[in-house]
Formats: structure tokens, sequence, C-alpha cells
């Protein structure tokens, strides 16, 4: 009687240790969205169309921008064509059911990291460097941060709960006006219906510069400096492993010149060196 149950039990363990196993083996061939993209024959990549200079839409109807360049790269990269992506146009609540449901393989649109975005999306390494500067209306003697907090005036801020934490820490006694995009922002700023607006420090940099006569910067950030990635589903390493690869190369190896023609196309100056002891 004894060895009846003990063959069963042997046969028990072996089919769970098979199964175990096969499982196991399924897990380690399981494709990884690299492979996806390079049989697919392009990148997909969710992005925003206005978001001046990092994404927005030109004169021309095409988007352009320092990270439509950026994806350029990597399709460069990956197929040797800079012309191998498609970009797919989302909203700053939408980048991450597009990266989530799968519809965009990465995306790329002033994203800066945060801590709590990290539990739902996956990021690479900086691609760039960031910071939040307050754009403002030239003429009206909003010079700090310090003038701006009045209950007078209105600060124009995104839809995320970071830039409403930074108006309470940083100007509590100002109004906000909440938008979903950085051209809304900018819009409320020339219409007067903001004197102020939370924006990425290049963003706010870009619009001083090409409408000088309209906006100025106050000098002083919201915070520390900050740092914008790509994003991407948790859970690939291999395809994680690349992107995070490729951006450390334009950062700071291989692909260091290109990435350089790239910044200083956009923002009108060098980036920074690739390593601290190179100049």
């Amino acid at each position: 009687m004894v060895r009846p149950v003990i063959a069963r039990a042997s046969v028990a363990i072996v089919m769970a240790l098979v199964l175990h196993l096969s499982a196991a083996a399924g897990l380690t061939h399981e494709k990884s969205r690299l492979d996806t993209v390079l049989q697919r024959g392009k990148l997909i990549v969710a992005t925003f169309s206005t978001a001046p200079p990092f994404c927005y839409t030109d004169d021309k109807g095409q988007l352009v921008g320092f990270d439509i360049d950026i994806a350029r790269l990597l399709a460069k990269a990956l197929f040797k064509d800079t012309n191998k992506v498609e970009f797919v146009v989302v909203t700053a609540e939408g980048r991450w059911p597009a990266i989530e449901s799968g519809r965009a393989d990465m995306g790329i649109a002033t994203t800066t990291i945060y801590p709590d975005r990290a539990v739902r999306v996956a990021f690479t390494r900086p691609y760039v460097d960031s910071g939040v500067s307050v754009l403002v209306k030239k003429g009206i003697g909003i010079k700090s941060l310090a003038d701006l907090n009045q209950d007078k005036y209105t600060i124009a801020n995104l839809n995320n709960p970071q830039m409403a934490d930074r108006a309470k820490r940083f100007i509590p006694k100002t109004k906000t006006l909440t938008f979903d995009t950085p051209a809304a922002q900018a819009l409320a700023v020339r219409s007067g219906r903001a004197q102020g607006a939370q924006l990425d420090t290049p963003v706010a940099d870009w619009y001083a510069a090409t409408s000088k006569d309209e906006f100025e910067v106050i000098p002083e950030l919201m915070g520390y400096s900050q740092n914008n990635a790509i994003f991407l589903k948790h859970g690939d390493f291999t395809w994680w492993h690349w992107l995070d690869t490729a951006i450390g190369e334009m950062r700071s190896g291989s692909y260091y010149g290109e990435y350089s023609d790239v910044y200083v196309k956009w923002f009108g100056k060098n980036p920074p060196p690739q390593k601290f002891y190179i100049r």
C-alpha cells in the first residue's frame, strides 16, 4: 500500500518539475519588443506635437524637434535609416496608455523622470538634462518667483501632480490654471489669462528666444535640475537594455558627434562634454 502511494507522489513531483521547467523555458524564450521592432522594420514612437523645441508640428505640418531627431538617431542605429520611424501623437495623459497597450514601442515626449512615474513605466538613462522655469509675459514687472507670488497673478500649469506641488511650494499665493499642453500654457500667457507658465527650462528658453517681445524667463529654477528620459513598458530587459545603451552612446560614446549636432541645432549651444575630464 505504501509503494503505490510513493509511486504516485513521485510521478506528481516529476510532472510538477517538468511543468516548472517548461514554464521557465517559455519565459527564457519570450519575444522581446526589440525582436518585434527588428522584424517590423521600423520603430513606433509615442510623442507630443505641442512642446517646442522638443516635439511639435511646424508650419509645414511636420513633426520636428529635439526629441524627434533623437528618435530618428535611434532608427538609424537600428536600421541605418533615420526615416524608419513612425510617430504616434499623444497627450500628456495619453502617453502612458500608448506604451502599456503596446500601441508604441517607446515614448520620447519631453518626459521627466519621477519615482511615481517609474511605478507605471520603465525609464532609460536621461537623454537630456532639464529643469523647471517660469515663462512670464514681458513688461509686467515679474522678475522673480517672489514677484509672481501674489494672489493677483495666475500661473499656467500642466495637468500633472508635480506642477501642482511646485506651485504650492514656491508660489502658494498665486492662482493656477491647468492645461493639457505646453503650447496651451504659452498661449494663456500670451493672451493674458495667466501671467506665467511652468515649463521645462529648454521649452521656456525657446519661447523667450523666438518671441523676445512677448516673453522672458525668470532666472531662478523652481527646484533642482531634472532629467528627461525615454519611457517604455516594464518587464522587457532586452529592449530596455538596447535603448539605454544607445542613449549612453549618444551622451558619452560613439554617437556623441551626431547627438551634439542635434543638440546645437535645437538649443544653440554645445551639449555637456562626453566626460568631465574631456574638454
